[in-house]
């Protein structure tokens, strides 16, 4: 065999990637199935018996061909065209499926995770987020599930920019499926990497593991919401051990989906409102342009423009507060944020509150 077949073979026998990693650094892999006797003494009698299975050998010729019609394809460590930043974490995947395109451009990524069941704040600031830095060309990182997973990769794609999905099962398998089309287009326009071998179903076990390629991958990880004690958090972990920034979101002190971004703040993570503040504080960023555009309020009515004003100085006005203080009737003030919203200037950020367009 060679490199890349035998990182494919162990990845098979689901041989834990530290002793693939400790095969490669300190054992001899040259020769292996030569040299099993001498193996016996280094490799404990469970990982031995899965590398020097007859069946095992004998399943794996199968196992190509499924990969080959899976349209899969494979990076190894081995590879000039292995993910920049992934090569200098101690734990690094020895070998990844993907599906899409691999760029050395995805060494300026920035990570976006967060909770499943975000808030309609959470939902905003992660797209208000996202598409301010994906729009400045740099590659989104998240992990292809429910809520600012999946809020991250659609904010990027219709930017018409890179994303990168890392999922915790198998590279032929979609979780959740309600994802499938996005998946898809990922797989079209951007990155879907897997380090589990075909067939792995996503079991929950999987995704602490999945979690430390998601910020090693990543110049920074970005916070939107976390429960104090969930994946988010593991994230943030990995980032932190793996010497890489924690940006956060703060949010109502009051909300369970606070709690963990506020408390990493308050640990040192940097507070972060809007792009520049991650473009500002990542020296590799220092060539691309920051957003600051000016928006043009020209073609506004008297109270359109009243309102916009107002917005601007109150974020987060809701109708009912806006009609009070400029002494407007609440039906022309539902009226002129109706209009506001159809011209892209405002936008309802949930519970009828509105904000300025970035």
């Amino acid at each position: 065999m060679n490199k890349k077949e035998l990182l494919t073979y162990l990845n098979f026998a689901h041989v834990t990637n530290r002793v693939v990693l400790q095969i490669i650094d300190q054992i001899d892999y040259e020769n292996l199935f030569a040299r099993k006797d001498e193996f016996r003494k280094i490799l404990d009698k469970s990982t031995y018996n899965k590398i020097f299975s007859k069946k095992n050998l004998e399943d794996f010729k199968y196992y190509k061909d499924d990969l080959y019609k899976s349209g899969a394809k494979i990076v190894t460590i081995f590879d000039k065209a292995y993910p920049y930043n992934l090569r200098n974490i101690d734990d690094r995947p020895a070998i990844l499926y993907y599906k899409g395109s691999l760029s050395d451009n995805d060494k300026y990524s920035i990570a976006f995770v967060g909770a499943r069941k975000c808030t309609a704040y959470g939902k905003w600031a992660c797209q208000k987020l996202v598409e301010d830095v994906a729009s400045q060309g740099i590659t989104t990182v998240s992990g292809l599930a429910y809520g600012i997973d999946s809020i991250c990769h659609t904010s990027t794609l219709k930017k018409d920019q890179r994303t990168i999905g890392i999922i915790g099962c198998g590279i032929d398998q979609i979780y959740p499926k309600s994802n499938r089309r996005l998946y898809q287009e990922i797989e079209e326009k951007g990155l879907i990497l897997s380090e589990f071998p075909l067939g792995t179903l996503p079991r929950a076990w999987n995704f602490p593991q999945r979690n430390r390629i998601i910020s090693g991958i990543s110049l920074a990880t970005v916070v939107i919401e976390a429960k104090e004690k969930s994946g988010t958090m593991i994230t943030s972990a990995c980032a932190i051990n793996q010497g890489r920034d924690v940006f956060c979101v703060p949010g109502n002190i009051n909300s369970i989906y606070s709690k963990g971004t506020n408390r990493l703040i308050q640990d040192g993570a940097k507070l972060i409102i809007d792009a520049n503040d991650i473009i500002d504080e990542l020296s590799q960023l220092s060539f691309f342009d920051k957003k600051d555009e000016e928006k043009d309020f020209s073609d506004l009515d008297e109270n359109e423009l009243k309102i916009i004003t107002y917005i601007e100085e109150n974020p987060n006005a809701n109708a009912d507060l806006i009609a009070l203080d400029l002494n407007l009737s609440i039906d022309d003030v539902n009226y002129l944020l109706t209009s506001l919203e159809l011209k892209d200037y405002i936008e309802n950020i949930g519970g009828n509150e509105f904000t300025i367009k970035s």
